[in-house]
């Protein structure tokens, strides 16, 4: 049994309520430690839970120290970020500091990040600090009376309710009535100071915060922790009316303790609403957190109450009885206990799960050592407990028959150890609810690995890979290798793990890593290698396990390797048009021209790459606005103006018009605004005031009418995938959709959130359509075809317009921002943002297309002026920091095994404690 206590202890332990503990900062932009372009005029910071605005602030300071930002910090997305605006700034140092205001646990956080403009050499280690402060003793300090106070009250209620209300009152029917008195007295006694230091509490925890915000308790009782401590301070002063109410009645019966219960429980409430779970936003974890806090009452205050109240009411009673009631509440306690820490081995792990499941980084926090401290305390305590159950049970036992019992005071000098402990405990917990979590101490780092590393798991018939490489750029890169069988054990025949490297698109052969084995145990064997990507693109990477026994499986990874956005060199080149104009919308046509439409004129442009000349064609017409290149080369065009469509042939050189159908209602012309060629080469035009879609085949010369189901929905944007579909965006309705040409099907896609003034539509490598949100501060965002999801990324200037999105050779999203003088890039893999400033102001860019090299072309419509962009990527210079620690286990190799023992373990001591309650009672029955 001493075994079973010892399992216990350690799922106990690991079962702590956790979650985020304040808002620290998940990802800026810029990036810590990045080089951006000169001309950067903002700066947002995300953060891993909600804030409030009206105390928290973002500055940007100079290398000299002096705040240069335009102090207008506001949310960003939302009030999970921030954004404040700065000057355009020029190259340098610069240092960004936040300090934040949670609004989930009241608390004010501090961090600071670097980043350099240009190229500037950024000094990481004086930017490598931990948060100003990784735990908050005064708020520590004003919650822990509240704490005890709570557990003490919710624990009385519960365990007079169960404990004492199961008490074997007829051994002592003689002296009820004086019995009944005292525990009154008493049980009102321990509640009252208990509720007396939560009120305390309250009042402390205001004082704290108004000092902490440097504001009055009027405009701290505005924030959201404010609202969570009036709710506490309504409950804890209907408490204590309750309490005046029973300090009135006689004796306190089942159902006359059922409002001080209903309150208590609503009363922990509060607490898990300035909590941890409550800062993830999941409800498990909320739930989960709800339960801890209402086990350890009923654990550490029940203990309190068996010595505070149940005790000394027993010693009001002549000896004999007294120590006979003492032996006899001991199993009833046990079982409360028992079913608590049950509920806890279940629920504590999948709450440790769902919040941090990193092995590593809780050893290695401060958090990490609070816990120890934790496991200290809360072994001494199971140990005092498993004492009663085999030292002063088991003796007391064999003393029944003879009268010679003496446990009462034997118990009451070690039960005021155990609450003295509980209490203490509790005072980790304080510490614990008002710290940072690891993932705040050390996000640092983790941010850094997670963005510029590969990880992955690979499985070939009975093993898996699990794969990191790092910092996965061009150049040097570490691999490690974790080879295991699919069920997460070692593969007991494996001898050794071979890897090769190669480039079949550029000839590169495969080329083998050296490999050397780091770890071992018994969930797989890990190796480490060094590898080198000579270039950015698609390479091929080959991992073999070599066997003894069973035939060698290998897996084949086609990792693409790209330069960060730092690394990348975009230089501009403008071209000047011949003729001033209105130059609006580039197309490439495959064949090294770029062709550009006209707003102000008839005409169509063509732009020769390699000759660097412009050819113009015109037609007799209004203007044209947007292009598209069919199956056969022909450069298409709308004319808006003139309600009709034409082409280019380039090798004819000859261009023709073709006269749109009438379409209802026949007083308004037909907008023609974008156009499309499918896999059969039909031309699709979207109608943007008459919600119609129009196709043309180009051998009939015929139309047919396609309605969209979704009135007056503005179709704008047209784009056709590998499959046939021909994909349109609705700008109205702020939707998507797609046709299938073969049968007219039409169907259209909703978000739960309208989209807003979607324009163009791109596909990127893997099938995902990119939309443009053309509106101020919009978003480019991403529609996976697959699973029918939508991703919406920010725009870095909240004052731009973005459109047009288009891929570099890097697969990183370029687009254009419209109403201020900068293209935006995306890097979908790591999420980040830079912006590329434009030399000519008022350039009015609003659409962008790429050519074979991939390099972006964009037009300034204002300047009537082509440009380039030319991408050259820089050495990388960034370095990583690497953990190879031998040691290293899985959540779920801990957990699980865990989780097993102690439900068998909590199940043994249930049925013990259930037989043990029997015998005794059968003993004393036969006294």
């Amino acid at each position: 049994m001493n075994k079973f206590l010892m399992i216990l202890l350690l799922i106990s332990v690991t079962s702590l309520p956790l979650a985020y503990a304040h808002p620290f900062t998940e990802e800026t932009n810029p990036a810590r430690f990045s080089n951006v372009a000169a001309g950067t005029s903002e700066v947002i910071v995300y953060y891993s839970e909600g804030i409030e605005l009206n105390f928290s602030v973002l500055k940007v300071l100079d290398s000299n120290g002096n705040q240069i930002d335009n102090k207008d910090t506001k949310y960003f997305e939302g009030d999970y970020s921030l954004i404040v605006t700065t000057p355009p700034l020029e190259d340098g140092t610069y240092t960004v500091t936040s300090k934040v205001l949670s609004k989930v646990d009241g608390h004010l956080v501090s961090d600071a990040i670097i980043f350099g403009v240009g190229d500037v050499v950024i000094d990481e280690s004086a930017g490598a600090s931990s948060p100003a402060e990784l735990i908050f003793f005064p708020e520590a300090g004003a919650r822990f009376p509240g704490l005890v106070g709570q557990t003490i009250v919710l624990g009385a209620a519960i365990a007079s309710m169960f404990v004492w209300g199961t008490q074997r009152k007829d051994l002592i029917k003689d002296d009820m009535s004086k019995v009944q008195e005292f525990f009154h007295g008493k049980f009102l006694s321990v509640t009252g100071f208990g509720l007396s230091i939560v009120f305390a509490s309250n009042i402390l925890m205001l004082i704290v915060q108004s000092l902490r915000l440097e504001a009055s308790a009027f405009d701290v009782l505005e924030t959201s922790f404010g609202f969570t401590w009036i709710i506490r301070m309504g409950i804890t002063v209907i408490l204590l009316g309750i309490w005046f109410a029973m300090d009135r009645m006689g004796a306190l019966s089942f159902k006359k303790q059922i409002p001080l219960l209903i309150l208590s429980l609503a009363l922990i409430a509060t607490t898990t609403m300035l909590g941890h779970g409550m800062a993830s936003e999941q409800m498990p974890a909320v739930v989960l957190d709800y339960v801890h806090n209402l086990v350890s009452a009923a654990w550490i205050g029940g203990i309190i109450f068996f010595v505070f109240v149940l005790l000394p009411t027993f010693g009001r009673l002549e000896e004999t009885k007294r120590e006979i009631m003492s032996v006899l509440a001991i199993p009833r306690f046990s079982i409360m206990i028992v079913i608590s820490v049950g509920i806890v081995i279940v629920s504590g792990p999948t709450l440790l799960w769902l919040l941090e499941s990193n092995i590593g980084i809780i050893t290695e926090s401060t958090y990490g050592k609070l816990i120890m401290a934790k496991i200290l305390l809360a072994a001494a305590m199971i140990a005092m407990g498993g004492y009663y159950q085999f030292g002063v049970m088991k003796d007391a036992e064999s003393k029944i028959k003879s009268k010679t019992v003496k446990v009462h005071k034997k118990l009451s000098k070690y039960l005021k150890a155990e609450a003295v402990l509980g209490i203490a405990l509790l005072g980790v917990v304080a510490l614990l609810t008002n710290g940072t979590l690891p993932a705040g101490e050390i996000q640092t780092v983790s941010a850094e690995q997670i963005n510029f590393g590969l990880i992955s798991s690979e499985f070939s018939d009975t093993i898996r890979f699990d794969v990191e490489i790092l910092p996965f750029v061009t150049g040097s890169n570490t691999i490690w290798v974790t080879v295991s069988d699919v069920s997460g054990k070692a593969v007991v025949d494996l001898d050794e793990v071979k890897i090769k490297v190669s480039n079949p698109q550029r000839g590169v052969s495969p080329i083998e890593i050296p490999t050397e084995k780091i770890s071992q145990n018994e969930s797989g064997e890990k190796f480490r290698g060094d590898i080198t990507f000579g270039f950015s693109g698609t390479w091929q990477v080959e991992i073999e396990a070599k066997r003894t026994e069973s035939a060698n499986e290998s897996v084949i990874m086609n990792p693409f390797v790209k330069p960060r956005l730092a690394d990348l060199k975009a230089d501009v080149i403008e071209y000047q048009f011949p003729e001033p104009g209105a130059p609006l919308y580039p197309v490439f046509d495959g064949a090294g021209n770029i062709w550009i439409s006209d707003s102000s004129a008839p005409r169509v442009w063509k732009f020769a790459i390699e000759t660097q000349e412009f050819e113009k064609f015109e037609f007799d017409g209004k203007s044209s606005i947007t292009l598209a290149v069919d199956n056969d080369g022909k450069i298409w065009f709308t004319d808006i103006p003139g309600s009709q469509i034409g082409f280019i042939d380039p090798k004819s050189q000859q261009v023709s018009l073709v006269e749109l159908p009438k379409l209802k209602p026949l007083t308004q012309d037909s907008f023609p605004i974008a156009l499309a060629a499918d896999l059969n080469n039909d031309i699709w035009i979207s109608i943007v005031n008459k919600n119609v879609l129009l196709r043309y085949d180009q051998e009939t010369k015929n139309f047919e009418e396609f309605g969209l189901p979704t009135a007056d929905s503005a179709p704008f944007a047209l784009a056709s995938d590998a499959k046939g579909k021909v994909w349109f965006s609705q700008q109205v309705s702020g939707q998507i959709g797609y046709i299938i040409p073969e049968t007219g099907e039409i169907r259209e896609i909703k978000p739960r959130t309208p989209l807003s003034t979607p324009e163009t539509l791109t596909f990127d490598a893997q099938g995902n359509i990119w939309i443009a949100e053309h509106q101020a501060g919009g978003y480019i965002t991403k529609f996976n075809p697959d699973l029918e999801t939508f991703s919406k990324y920010s725009v870095p200037d909240s004052n731009a317009f973005p459109n047009g999105v288009v891929f570099d050779r890097y697969q990183n999203a370029w687009f254009a921002e419209h109403t201020v003088d900068k293209l935006g890039v995306f890097n979908p893999d790591t999420k980040q943002f830079i912006e590329v400033p434009i030399p000519t102001s008022e350039s009015w860019i609003q659409f962008t297309t790429s050519d074979s090299n991939q390099d972006i072309w964009f037009v300034e419509q204002k300047p009537y002026k082509l440009g380039k962009v030319e991408l050259t990527e820089l050495p990388n210079t960034s370095t990583v920091r690497i953990d190879e620690s031998e040691f290293s286990l899985r959540y779920s190799e801990i957990a699980s095994p865990l989780i097993a023992m102690g439900v068998i373990a909590t199940s043994l001591f249930f049925v013990k404690n259930v037989y043990d309650k029997r015998r005794i009672n059968s003993l004393v029955d036969s006294e």
